[in-house]
């Protein structure tokens, strides 16, 4: 209920032109502050399903798959910006804590898997 629809509109660039070097020419600073901007006033409980949201959507009652932002590039595939995108929270990055107790998503990150800030 906290988390708005497409929460991260802002951060759809900002992972590609992190993870891929691709995107608009936009200065990474300036699309990692807007980022940041639209993560920064979700609630901590709530900031990691939000990255979840901006990663993989969400099934809505009817049953159609909605919001997913991530999509297959040219030259950066989807699954390379699902690996960047959970470190949105981290200390390098956006610096925010979570349901956690701190900068980093445990739900996102996948077996074996090192949070790097």
């Amino acid at each position: 209920m906290a988390i708005p629809h497409n929460p991260l509109d802002s951060c759809r660039w900002y992972v590609a032109k992190r993870a891929c070097g691709v995107g608009p020419h936009l200065l990474t600073q300036e699309m990692k502050a807007r980022c940041c901007g639209q993560l920064e006033p979700i609630v901590e409980y709530c900031r990691c399903e939000a990255v979840r949201i901006l990663m993989d959507g969400v099934v809505t009652s009817s049953g159609q798959h909605e919001g997913r932002l991530l999509e297959d590039l040219p030259g950066c595939p989807r699954q390379v910006q699902r690996e960047f995108a959970p470190k949105l929270v981290t200390e390098a990055e956006c610096n925010l804590s979570t349901i956690h107790g701190g900068p980093f998503c445990l739900s996102l990150i996948g077996a074996g898997e090192q949070i790097e800030p």
